[in-house]
């Protein structure tokens, strides 16, 4: 191991300058120093350095280079409070810590040392704008926090590389089309993550999506998010949080995802706050809301699926349930917004709806429904299956089952629901 004193000696008998840095580094495994780690890597706006110490701060860019001589448990410090990082060049990140020693690489004050957001700002939004950090094989065992993103394209984090225990934490953005993506890079068949940690991330204006996972990646938690999406005119589907391909084992915990709309959508109108597919498995949603979307606020095709204490209000269909087998759990569906009513969309709203094709098994105990106009409160794609209800709370003009009151009294919804409350008058 050298401390910053020896790292800076090191660099000084190579006639350091930030360019020859970036070109030595390389060369060290050459040179027999290829073992040479440091603890800290300082980064600021202007830095021109070998990162050894604030006066000798290395550039935002150097990250990728630099991060190859950081030990595990060591960190990456970004001067939050000397400035904005414009993005030229995304940071690829190809090496982490260890269990229980991971790499951070997070936005300080440099005076204080206390966290403070790091402001990161692209060019452009959309899908050709600038992704920040990405992630590829080797890349385990890092944390990320306290950056501000803005004006950024597919992915302020993307993971391109098969990866472990990964964390985010503490981030804002705004102006983005998605915070963090899952893609494999060139010559890598996939790029699951196993163990990620998503945290306390919020912002705005966001075209295509907070999220995308994907590949077998599992054992997740994404934990008090929000994100507010933007308006698409037709295009592509904008989904709040997504999973697909065989994704398992994920929770999201109090996370909030609002308006993620695509209108004028030829004859169906998409985009969803939640969804996941039916390779997806062991998907929990905890405390979660969904609002404002043009189709389903949770819009869920997983097997054995749980929502508990989630609210959904303001999209097409509150509800999706898909998979064979969903537990509800003291959840509640308000107002159902049909946008594309006018334009003659081919759909129809409703508090739940489900589309499972046969055998399915949906347990919902203590719904709460609440509207202005008696929408429909469950909706059947097909003709088989069980629905179990125990428990509902009703408050709206009048009780309306839809067009499958007759399926409902021929006992495809078994046990009667107990109404807590009375139903509005006219």
């Amino acid at each position: 191991m050298v401390d910053a004193v020896a790292l800076s000696e090191l660099n000084a008998r190579m006639r350091v300058s930030r360019r020859s840095v970036l070109v030595a580094i390389p060369l060290m495994g050459c040179a027999g120093e290829a073992d040479a780690r440091v603890n800290v890597i300082h980064v600021t706006p202007t830095g021109e350095g070998d990162g050894s110490s604030w006066e000798n701060a290395a550039a935002f860019d150097a990250i990728t280079n630099l991060i190859e001589h950081l030990q595990p448990g060591g960190e990456v410090l970004i001067a939050a409070d000397r400035g904005e990082y414009a993005i030229a060049d995304v940071i690829e990140i190809a090496r982490g810590g260890r269990a229980s020693q991971e790499v951070h690489i997070r936005g300080v004050n440099a005076a204080t040392g206390a966290p403070m957001l790091a402001l990161v700002r692209g060019d452009q939004a959309g899908d050709e704008g600038p992704e920040v950090f990405k992630l590829v094989r080797g890349a385990s065992h890092v944390k990320f926090s306290h950056f501000d993103f803005r004006d950024i394209g597919n992915g302020a984090f993307r993971v391109a590389g098969a990866v472990s225990n990964v964390t985010i934490e503490d981030c804002a953005f705004e102006n983005i089309y998605r915070f963090f993506e899952n893609t494999a890079g060139d010559g890598e068949g996939h790029a699951s993550i196993d163990g990620f940690v998503l945290r306390r991330c919020r912002g705005s204006r966001v075209e295509r999506g907070f999220l995308r996972i994907r590949y077998n990646s599992r054992n997740g938690l994404i934990e008090d998010c929000a994100a507010q999406g933007t308006t698409n005119d037709g295009g592509r589907i904008p989904v709040g949080c997504a999973l697909d391909d065989r994704a398992s084992n994920i929770t999201y915990r109090r996370v909030v995802m609002g308006g993620f709309q695509q209108l004028n959508g030829c004859e169906y109108w998409n985009g969803d706050g939640f969804s996941d597919e039916p390779d997806n498995a062991n998907i929990r949603y905890e405390a979660c809301e969904a609002r404002g979307s043009t189709d389903g606020g949770f819009d869920c095709k997983s097997r054995d699926l749980v929502l508990t204490d989630c609210i959904a209000e303001d999209n097409k269909r509150n509800f999706r349930i898909w998979g064979d087998h969903a537990t509800l759990t003291n959840c509640t569906s308000r107002d159902p917004n049909f946008r594309g009513r006018d334009a003659n969309e081919n759909a129809s709203p409703c508090h739940v709806w489900i589309g499972g094709e046969e055998n399915i098994d949906i347990d919902i105990a203590n719904l709460t429904i609440a509207d202005h106009d008696a929408t429909p409160i469950i909706e059947f794609n097909h003709d088989v299956g069980v629905v179990k209800i125990r428990g509902v709370t009703i408050n709206s003009p009048r009780l309306n089952w839809g067009n499958d009151e007759g399926r409902i009294r021929a006992s495809m919804l078994v046990g009667e629901p107990q109404f807590h409350a009375v139903i509005a008058n006219n």
